[in-house]
């Protein structure tokens, strides 16, 4: 409030100066014409705040009624220009320029609902001015809260798909009495640890997403006999402790596992590339799929992954499926 009363001090201070600064161009009394003007000033402010009052008043009701707006506006104006020449009637003339003839009525009437106009005028600018910059800034808080909401909202369509992969996993091996559902299940609370506290961050460190991809990795070879599949997963990078969004990578990972080799009887693989030079970041996964595999091999996760880019690195990212009858391969570059 004392904000914008103060501005609203400096803004009147500022146009009375004008005024009188402009006027004793013409004979250097400055000091004469700060009265002058001053003494005219309340008719200009009076016709300002009606002005005001008319247009929130009146705007934005619907039908015509807006017109009462520019009506009052226009009142409020002629008002303040008569209220300027009582004032200059009575005083200003006879005392500051006694030499001069002055009659009420007539053109100079003009001259002072002008002047009242042009207070008005660039008051109501300066007003817009100020809220569309308030509006601008709550748009772009509106547009970050929802920026933060949705990809909230993909986190969370991540995390249940991934958990319920993984404890099908859990389930198929305890069925066989497997010894490896004890160390699937350490695994899995690892993830866990990573998915519930790690993902609730805004980024984590790149060292700590290939960690957790190596713990996935890991996690999903448990699964198969060692003959029947092969990983590769290499990471090169010159910066390990550059920033990314938690789990942004897993969904490639994720997708390779259970849309590829998890329907391959035989001779499945996974490669798995992960590079971070000069700031560019690169992720390759290729896997070997059923040559009579119908299902969507692009599952939610890609699906859920790409709107998260867009978001996130909107123009600064890239991501290309290839899909033919016995491989399936996703890279992913983005501009950090």
């Amino acid at each position: 409030m004392k904000r914008r009363l103060s501005l609203h001090l400096l803004f009147w201070l500022t146009f009375w100066f004008i005024y009188a600064y402009t006027y004793s161009r013409y004979d250097g009394n400055f000091g004469k014409y700060a009265v002058t003007e001053g003494l005219q000033m309340p008719a200009r402010i009076l016709a300002t705040y009606l002005s005001f009052w008319a247009f929130e008043r009146f705007s934005g009701i619907g039908g015509h009624r807006e017109w009462f707006a520019f009506g009052g506006a226009a009142a409020a104006n002629i008002i303040g220009g008569l209220l300027n020449r009582v004032v200059k009637m009575l005083y200003v003339v006879p005392v500051h320029f006694p030499d001069a003839t002055f009659t009420f009525w007539g053109h100079m009437v003009t001259y002072d609902v002008f002047d009242c106009v042009l207070a008005s005028g660039t008051a109501l600018t300066a007003r817009l001015y100020f809220r569309q910059q308030v509006l601008k800034k709550r748009e772009a808080e509106l547009q970050s809260e929802k920026l933060s909401a949705e990809l909230q909202a993909l986190k969370g369509q991540i995390h249940p798909h991934f958990l319920f992969n993984t404890i099908n996993n859990i389930y198929a091996l305890a069925r066989r009495k497997s010894e490896k559902t004890a160390p699937v299940a350490l695994k899995l609370a690892s993830l866990l640890r990573y998915v519930l506290y790690e993902s609730a961050k805004p980024s984590v460190r790149l060292a700590q997403e290939i960690q957790n991809l190596n713990d996935y990795v890991e996690l999903e070879k448990l699964r198969f006999d060692e003959d029947r599949l092969s990983v590769k997963m290499t990471a090169e990078t010159d910066d390990p402790d550059r920033q990314i969004p938690p789990l942004l990578l897993l969904p490639l990972v994720e997708n390779a596992f259970k849309h590829g080799v998890s329907e391959k009887r035989t001779d499945a693989w996974v490669k798995i590339h992960i590079s971070l030079i000069n700031n560019t970041l690169h992720c390759k996964v290729e896997n070997a799929k059923a040559s009579d595999y119908t299902g969507d091999a692009k599952g939610i996760g890609l699906r859920n992954l790409r709107r998260q880019l867009e978001l996130l690195y909107p123009d600064r990212h890239s991501l290309r499926i290839s899909d033919t009858e016995d491989t399936f391969a996703a890279e992913l570059r983005i501009d950090l």
